[in-house]
């Protein structure tokens, strides 16, 4: 049974599961309308203007579920929204969200429809279950116009109502004057001259549900999204500390919530909230260790979603110079000091020992990572970022007002490519492009900076691509391999080939070729002095007249590659910058520990403008 536009003419005496899921779906409808007003109002907990995106990312999971479904009771849609927005949660506001739904659904398991009182009572029970939710409860937010809501629901039903819509009426004009006292609540509100952002969003919810109720018509659902209005530099600080936003879904039978909670409230960390049940539970905190948070999750049930968004990056959005963003995967060796002087994005590759999963670079330094090849007994694996690992960087990004230039390791190496283009074109194709940088390590590194220093020059996104493709060739990557070993088990060489290096005593010297597949070009004869060959190899290809930069990239051999770094920056002397760094785990589990890599680009900095 369908909502009605009669029924606005008339007392709605009971909600079942078919009115129950039009009215939210409209609602949530009126949320992705409201979207970008949302962003722009974020100040707290931390100003990072994505509270929108959180919670539309939260609801389009909810939503996914509903049309997915077909001739439910109620208690089972609820289960199956609280499920999906379990699964679905994002920042802070979107797991309080999901905690909500999850409350409905535990109290009306028993309910196959609702009349006033029922409702007014499993809304107390999805407002107490988000106050629950949180380590340490905030008013001024979302929970508080959860409550207030809910309170005017359960006054009404004690008055004796008995008519649904006038009792949501007064909810919701309850609910309005809920936010708008929210500054009162908050200094950090008060001081920015916004009201809560999260709280806005579920008057939102509630402004579509009503706006259904009074119409009967479904509004129409819209991807688009115009830009939010940036903030004023300098406006909010970014994080001093607790600086990466991170999640996870834990999966289990008779899952430990509270000690779950309490074992995160002893970290370091802030920000906490705890959303599920006895099954699964959806875990948010900001912290300095990602890797720690997970490390302790995984000690309650299994792992199958986790993330860490660096929130100082997020805020950096504020003051981005130029109109595109380069963003790129953890295959790229990139140094730490450029990441955060152009503002690079780089979505991790993950890494997996047996079970346990480990996100590139992030929870899994290559420290870290080469202190456990030693003892693990299974070799690791490596896989592609999973596409909301993508969605999310994309939708942060052009919420912002920014178009995006994506610069892939090689898809003859790794499926991340694929994986990051078919979510570009889910997400905004229009303002969202993804090349193929036919490289990966130090030579993609090189790439992603020379386009992040030409689009902080105010270069446009399709003449930074143009420029890249045309000038491929100028960034070469040239890998000194001393034990083929791990490139047989990782599947990147043939057995033949490891065997004859190991007989001849030869170190080959790998290279991308002109398509992205990785080849020898070279070999480096006997065991003694490598290094010092290696060096003679690369500088033969030097061109004297040129200007090159260089990044050198190491697994576990970092005075070979600052023994590289001497013989180059000595034996040519036009080298603009020559950087030292760790290459990423997830290309230390193919090549093993010991080997170096170099890549090189004939520099040409880019003009202060491109036309």
């Amino acid at each position: 049974m369908n909502w009605s536009p009669n029924d606005v003419t008339r007392a709605i005496s009971h909600v079942d599961a078919d009115r129950f899921e039009q009215a939210l779906l409209a609602g949530i409808a009126n949320v992705f309308r409201r979207r970008d007003h949302i962003n722009a109002i974020n100040v707290f907990p931390v100003a990072d203007s994505d509270t929108g995106t959180n919670l539309a990312f939260t609801l389009a999971s909810v939503r996914r579920a509903i049309e997915g479904g077909r001739d439910r009771s109620l208690p089972d849609l609820l289960r199956q929204v609280a499920d999906a927005a379990l699964d679905g949660a994002r920042g802070n506001s979107g797991a309080i969200m999901a905690q909500y739904f999850q409350g409905l659904s535990e109290s009306g398991r028993d309910f196959q429809v609702l009349d006033g009182p029922r409702l007014a009572r499993v809304s107390a029970a999805g407002a107490r279950s988000a106050w629950s939710a949180m380590s340490d409860p905030v008013p001024g937010t979302l929970p508080t116009v959860l409550e207030d809501f809910a309170d005017e629901l359960v006054q009404r039903a004690r008055d004796g109502a008995d008519d649904i819509g006038e009792m949501f009426r007064y909810g919701l004009e309850r609910a309005r004057r809920s936010l708008a006292g929210t500054p009162d609540q908050l200094a950090a509100l008060r001081d920015a001259g916004v009201v809560d952002a999260g709280a806005q969003g579920f008057v939102d919810l509630l402004e579509g549900v009503w706006c259904y109720m009074r119409t009967g018509r479904m509004p129409r659902f819209s991807g688009e999204a115009a830009p939010p209005p940036p903030a004023a530099a300098g406006d909010h600080a970014a994080p001093d500390r607790h600086r990466f936003c991170t999640e996870c879904l834990i999966e289990g039978n008779g899952l430990d919530v509270a000690g779950l909670r309490s074992s995160l409230e002893a970290l370091d960390a802030s920000s906490l909230v705890v959303a599920g049940g006895e099954r699964r539970a959806r875990v948010h905190i900001h912290t300095d260790s990602p890797g720690e948070v997970f490390g302790l999750c995984s000690e309650f049930g299994e792992l199958t979603q986790q993330k860490a968004d660096d929130m100082n990056r997020q805020h950096g959005l504020m003051n981005h110079a130029g109109r595109v963003a380069i963003l790129t995967d953890s295959a790229a060796d990139l140094p730490a000091e450029e990441i955060e002087r152009l503002g690079i994005h780089v979505v991790s590759v993950r890494l997996n020992f047996g079970e346990e999963e480990f996100l590139d670079k992030l929870t899994m330094t290559p420290s870290q990572f080469y202190a456990r090849l030693a003892d693990s007994p299974v070799h690791p694996q490596t896989s592609q970022p999973p596409p909301a690992d993508f969605r999310r960087q994309y939708e942060l990004l052009t919420s912002h007002g920014l178009e995006v230039l994506g610069i892939q390791i090689a898809g003859r190496l790794s499926g991340t490519l694929q994986a990051a283009r078919r979510t570009a074109e889910r997400v905004d194709p229009d303002r969202i492009e993804v090349m193929d940088s036919r490289n990966a390590a130090c030579g993609q590194g090189l790439m992603v900076l020379w386009a992040a220093e030409a689009a902080a020059r105010g270069w446009e996104r399709v003449a930074i691509r143009a420029h890249l493709t045309e000038n491929r060739d100028a960034f070469r990557t040239f890998a000194l391999a001393r034990d083929l070993s791990w490139g047989v088990r990782g599947g990147r060489a043939k057995p033949w080939m490891e065997k004859l290096a190991r007989t001849l005593r030869l170190n080959p010297i790998l290279t991308a070729s002109t398509d992205g597949e990785l080849v020898a070009r070279g070999v480096i004869a006997g065991r003694g002095r490598t290094v010092e060959k290696f060096a003679r190899y690369l500088l033969r290809r030097m061109d004297a007249g040129s200007t090159y930069r260089v990044i050198i990239s190491h697994t576990d051999a970092e005075a070979d590659a600052r023994a590289l770094r001497k013989r180059i920056l000595a034996g040519h002397p036009q080298v603009d910058a020559c950087w030292v760094v760790e290459a990423s785990p997830a290309v230390g589990a193919h090549a093993g520990p010991g080997t170096l890599i170099a890549g090189m680009h004939v520099w040409q900095p880019p003009e202060s403008r491109h036309d």
